[in-house]
């Protein structure tokens, strides 16, 4: 059976930097100096999806010489993602353990050699992002690089749970999906590394501002959300429960493309609730210093690109190929058990 899923629309202009083609070009050829990708089939299968022109369309006023890096960044973290999340190994506990020792020292400045690697690709990982870390927090205040840190390593965390939920088969009710999924995603990272683009970091009072950050939250749900539509095909197939489509089909006990449709609709709200808090956003800003209001409001357009571009890439690049999910008994198995006391069929 083959999943018809629509797309939410975001009503923002899609824009690309530039220098889309050299980020691309830089991806390429720094993944291969660190080794977290080969020459051959493999190395080609990553090319072609296209990671640097995904940093320049959700980066498009990055200066030049961050956008590589930022390109650089991309391409490791979904990397990293593919080590966990396509492998047998991302649903042992044990291992993701091990692979999270590995890597967290190096979000603390710590020397990588602390924790053994629990293989090759996971150390070669450690090490590049040990070179990105040195990159991106080298120019970058200590409030912000305190922040940065402390959002990467609940991205880190996150994929324990990913392994516990997967091993159990029993599905997160949404609340708790959306929590997690505000981790797995990454995107508070991806909102902080828009301060770093465009050399202008935020104050911390402004971050934790309530409508700043319902913006952040906001955009963080919607982007989350659109990827689990992408993604929601290849994650049946292979009966990964971490997706929105597979957590509201199973609490609302409705169809699959029904849920889909239930994912969109959140997704609306969370893009109304997005332009209401970027409205008082820039009323905030008509108060405070030049250079902070543009810092912010230039977080606010990033956001918009993020929402836009990631949706763009995500078609152009072809990483989320549309594949047929089970029926009948094995799509029960696929999309896992409901927990007791948990749904409401309607």
């Amino acid at each position: 059976m083959e999943l018809i899923i629509s797309l939410p629309e975001f009503p923002f202009p899609s824009r690309i930097s530039p220098h889309a083609h050299e980020a691309q070009d830089h991806l390429r050829e720094w993944c291969r100096s660190t080794g977290i990708v080969a020459d051959g089939p493999v190395g080609e299968s990553f090319d072609a999806m296209l990671f640097g022109r995904f940093a320049a369309r959700v980066y498009p006023d990055a200066e030049f010489d961050r956008l590589l890096t930022l390109a650089d960044w991309t391409g490791w973290i979904f990397a990293f993602d593919d080590l966990l999340d396509d492998t047998p190994e991302g649903r042992d506990l044990g291992f993701v353990n091990h692979v999270i020792d590995c890597v967290e020292p190096v979000c603390h400045g710590l020397s990588t050699g602390g924790h053994p690697a629990p293989s090759a690709a996971v150390g070669r990982s450690r090490d590049a992002l040990a070179d990105l870390w040195k990159r991106i927090t080298g120019p970058m205040p200590p409030a912000w690089t305190e922040r940065f840190t402390r959002n990467v390593l609940d991205f880190l965390h996150s994929y324990r749970r990913q392994a516990t939920v997967n091993a159990s088969r029993n599905v997160l009710d949404d609340r708790d999906y959306s929590a997690h999924r505000s981790a797995t995603v990454a995107m508070y990272t991806g909102a902080d590394l828009i301060e770093y683009g465009s050399a202008r970091p935020i104050p911390e009072h402004l971050i934790s501002h309530p409508e700043v950050a319902a913006l952040r939250e906001a955009a963080t749900n919607a982007i989350a959300w659109t990827n689990d539509l992408f993604s929601a095909p290849k994650e049946i197939s292979v009966g990964d429960l971490c997706n929105f489509v597979t957590v509201l089909h199973r609490q609302l006990r409705i169809p699959l493309e029904d849920a889909a449709r239930e994912v969109v609709a959140r997704i609306d709200g969370e893009v109304e609730r997005f332009s209401e808090s970027a409205a008082g956003i820039a009323s905030l800003c008509t108060r405070l210093p030049d250079g902070q209001s543009e810092a912010l409001l230039g977080m606010v357009d990033g956001l918009r690109s993020w929402m836009v571009g990631h949706v763009a890439w995500s078609v152009e690049s072809g990483r989320y190929r549309s594949r047929d999910i089970p029926e009948g008994p094995e799509l029960l198995e696929a999309t896992g058990r409901t927990p007791a006391g948990q749904g409401s069929g309607r």
